[in-house]
């Protein structure tokens, strides 16, 4: 099964690199997001997933770089469902 999440959009509302990473500014709902890296705007080949951000880009002003969330999702199965 597969289905698209960013028909319509000229710009992805999902970022495969920026999502995973703990200085996204989830508050921002703008395209492309920011983040502590990137207070405007955070480049379209980091946003689109063609840059990893795991070294300083030429246009940053910090030495910020992708940080990964290290938080763990747990699922629990309740009784009966």
């Amino acid at each position: 099964m597969s289905f698209i999440i960013d028909k319509g959009h000229n710009i992805s509302i999902y970022s495969p690199t920026c999502i995973l990473c703990k200085n996204l500014d989830t508050n921002n709902l703008d395209l492309p997001g920011s983040c502590k890296a990137f207070k405007d705007k955070i480049p379209m080949k980091i946003w689109i997933g063609e840059n990893n951000h795991i070294k300083k880009h030429p246009n940053q002003d910090n030495d910020i770089i992708f940080e990964k969330i290290e938080k763990q999702m747990t699922i629990i199965k309740r009784e009966g469902k």
